[in-house]
């Protein structure tokens, strides 16, 4: 194969590309070996060509946003990180805001406030980017990003950009369909309505104090919330916070090596300052038997976890037998 770093360097801005980035780096987990390359992107078109390069010459690819919600495993990363800073931001016309995939989301929550638009408040403090929410419908207080949109443009394997609707994403709590499709979220519109400003400001730091109570400060190394929250017990119920039973089995201050469980929120993990993905896939897996041994419920990681093996995935799983019992590998 062609010297794949020079052929990126050869058609993407000068500075663009980079060999062997610390992952650690360039997430908020601070956690993960050596990027083989690091491409960033600013254009939809660069975007575009990237990802056609990457299949056809069957380079491994995985895109980063802002950071949060990704733990990568220890060895790094054989493949070209894509780091997308397609921050574009305008109102195309009245209540309609189109936004890059690359735009932190908290700047798309001060921007609308700044309009009078009404949608975004409640996810004020989401950490990472607007492409990053929208992969994995990220929400909080009641609302989710996927109920805000209006239409998707994505960067297809096909080769070009196709506008989508929501309802093709098949958005479901943190979830959608471009965790597994490979296509790639490039820009959104989002369609809002005209709400009072002062009310929206208020509610911003109402939800940033609430934050701020449970969460750990900006400055911390975590990925975020772990674990999905439960489903309800029945329809149109509420679920039940994966961190309130963390909270009751004992988890708070539960670590393993410099990856600790949060004194204010049994459903965070932080990274004390060396962690390792191994540490965080061990406590996971306590986490989880825990949890199971308590309420009898299996907790499904909400970060994403990249270039694991199967064995290592293992340490953080749990068997559960007929009569309730769990087990899994220390």
């Amino acid at each position: 194969m062609r010297d794949w770093g020079e052929y990126l360097k050869s058609w993407l801005p000068a500075g663009a590309v980079q060999e062997k980035v610390p992952l650690r780096s360039q997430t908020t987990f601070r956690i993960g070996g050596p990027s083989r390359w690091c491409a960033t992107i600013t254009e939809a078109d660069q975007m575009v060509r990237l990802i056609q390069e990457c299949r056809r010459e069957g380079v491994d690819w995985f895109l980063l946003g802002g950071g949060s919600n990704v733990l990568f495993c220890d060895r790094g990363f054989e493949g070209v990180l894509i780091l997308n800073r397609i921050e574009t931001l305008a109102e195309t016309r009245p209540g309609l805001i189109t936004a890059g995939a690359g735009l932190p989301l908290m700047d798309l929550v001060k921007y609308t406030t700044g309009l009078s638009l009404s949608g975004f408040e409640n996810l004020a403090g989401i950490p990472g980017s607007v492409g990053g929410a929208i992969v994995g419908n990220a929400g909080a207080f009641g609302r989710n990003i996927g109920e805000l949109i209006e239409s998707v443009d994505l960067a297809t394997a096909e080769g070009g950009i196709e506008t989508v609707s929501p309802e093709s994403l098949c958005f479901d709590y943190r979830e959608s369909r471009l965790k597994t499709s490979g296509d790639v979220v490039v820009s959104a519109r989002f369609h809002l309505p005209t709400g009072e400003r002062d009310r929206l400001e208020q509610t911003i730091r109402d939800t940033l104090a609430l934050r701020a109570e449970k969460h750990p400060p900006h400055e911390a190394a975590t990925a975020g919330s772990f674990f999905k929250n439960l489903p309800p017990a029945a329809p149109g119920g509420r679920r039940t916070a994966a961190g309130l039973i963390l909270d009751q089995a004992g988890a708070r201050g539960l670590s393993v090596g410099d990856a600790c469980v949060f004194e204010k929120h049994a459903n965070i993990i932080i990274n004390r300052g060396s962690a390792t993905a191994q540490d965080v896939l061990k406590l996971t897996g306590q986490m989880k038997r825990m949890a199971f041994a308590h309420a009898g419920v299996v907790l499904e990681e909400e970060v994403r976890r990249i270039g694991f093996t199967n064995n290592e995935l293992a340490m953080a799983e749990i068997e559960t037998d007929p009569v309730g019992s769990c087990s899994a590998d220390a």
